[in-house]
């Protein structure tokens, strides 16, 4: 090693405790995505080299494993803004590897419900009106998404609203689509509906279980609580005719899935209400999903930490007992081992499956198109009648380069900074919620097997 080089502990290094172990710890390199077991006498050197010039002497052969692993390095290859010039390069060759199709539909079918939930954010954003798909609007959607999708593989979500209130637009949609595989122009598809259950008909579940769907159903809690918020529009609470149709769907075949929405109201009792759904429900889950928070102009109502302290302990819990679990930061493993960036800015995770050049559109049950699956009715996410869709969905995921503050932060490449709409709302600030939730995350995920 060059005695008159400086070197130094790596800017992207962190070390962390692992619990219960005093005779371990992680040291993470946030640029590379590689995380190392060291001992406590390896932490100490990472602690002496931890100067922002660096130290004017080579370390010794016992920090030789430190320095392979580019935990300590020459002090002038540690410059600043690698981290994030590495994601924006991952981004900018998913986009040049495909031709930016659009192959996640999510299709509101109405913005009715026969429920009256106190957050449904749905129905505030159609105070005055609830429109109703008409069956030409659903044909010429899925007509313009199949040809722009050009031979591809597709998803389509159904959603409301109550989308089992427009039961003959979801079973024309699965024809429109089912023809579309016949005759080439698409190369296959899949189909899912998030539902409240109270219109799982037997029937129904049948024909869907039939066809593949893939059915989520909506519940807040155990009765006492589900039926504070999730109430018919008289009042009555919903939490029997909602199990009574998860029931049909799984007498048909399907897979019990239980989906819960993280929020001021519960976020204190989510773990307690997960364990009565796997263990006194008598519902089953074999899949439980939990959705993001909903991003607001100032950050989160659920906090950040906090909130990912609960869905780490909800996901080691679920998965423990063979529970599949879907929720925000679970792809970070995934990321981890690949040693890849998280590229596409989704708190859950990527929104279409085929990477940087697909893109999810969000159609409205009244024709409005959405760049963002979560937020619509908005001129700043609308892409208007006379915009090219294709030229709009560049300008919206390439039109922010990741900000410079994300650098040196743990959750850099498994963040991927914050999506487009965050930024729109947050004014280009870094919204200290979403940032605790995310660099918690990737710590609990780093530390534990």
């Amino acid at each position: 090693m060059d005695l008159m080089m400086r070197w130094k502990t790596s800017r992207y290094v962190h070390v962390l405790d692992v619990p219960e172990a005093t005779d371990r710890k992680v040291a993470f390199n946030s640029l590379t995505l590689q995380a190392f077991d060291i001992e406590p006498a390896e932490a100490r050197l990472l602690e002496r080299f931890k100067q922002p010039d660096g130290l004017p002497e080579a370390p010794g052969d016992e920090a030789r494993d430190l320095v392979a692993s580019r935990l300590i390095v020459a002090a002038d290859d540690d410059a600043p803004g690698q981290a994030a010039a590495r994601l924006n390069a991952v981004r900018q060759a998913e986009f040049r590897r495909g031709a930016g199709r659009y192959r996640t539909l999510r299709l509101s079918l109405t913005e009715r419900c026969n429920m009256a939930c106190g957050y449904c954010f749905q129905q505030k954003l159609y105070p005055d009106q609830q429109p109703r798909m008409s069956m030409e609007l659903l044909e010429s959607t899925v007509e313009w998404f199949v040809d722009q999708a050009e031979g591809q593989e597709v998803s389509v979500q159904y959603f409301g609203g109550e989308p089992l209130m427009e039961w003959n637009l979801i079973v024309r949609s699965h024809e429109l689509l089912a023809e579309a595989e016949t005759a080439g122009k698409i190369s296959g598809f899949h189909q899912s509906i998030t539902t409240n259950g109270t219109l799982m008909k037997p029937s129904r579940a049948k024909w869907l279980v039939e066809r593949d769907f893939g059915v989520t159903f909506s519940f807040d809690g155990p009765p006492e609580i589900n039926d504070q918020q999730r109430t018919f529009k008289n009042g009555r609470g919903t939490y029997e005719k909602a199990a009574e149709g998860l029931r049909n769907w799984v007498a048909a075949g399907g897979e019990s899935g239980i989906l819960m929405t993280a929020s001021s109201f519960n976020v204190g009792k989510l773990k307690e209400i997960v364990r009565w759904f796997v263990e006194e429900s008598g519902l089953e889950p074999q899949i439980i999903g939990l959705n993001s928070p909903q991003p607001i102009s100032t950050g989160w109502e659920t906090g950040g930490e906090e909130l990912a302290r609960t869905v780490f302990d909800i996901w080691q819990y679920v998965e423990a007992r063979g529970i599949t679990f879907h929720g925000p930061g679970a792809y970070m493993p995934g990321n981890l081992q690949l040693e890849k960036p998280h590229s596409d800015n989704c708190v859950s995770g990527r929104p279409s499956q085929s990477g940087g050049d697909a893109w999810p559109v969000y159609v409205s049950a009244d024709g409005r198109r959405s760049l963002c699956l979560v937020h619509h009715r908005d001129a700043r996410v609308e892409v208007t009648p006379e915009q090219p869709m294709k030229q709009a969905g560049l300008n919206w995921h390439k039109s922010h380069a990741t900000i410079k503050d994300c650098d040196s932060c743990i959750a850099s490449q498994l963040c991927g900074g914050p999506c487009t709409l965050e930024r729109i709302l947050w004014n280009d600030r870094l919204n200290p919620d979403r940032c605790g939730f995310m660099q918690e995350m990737a710590r609990l995920v780093l530390v534990h097997d």
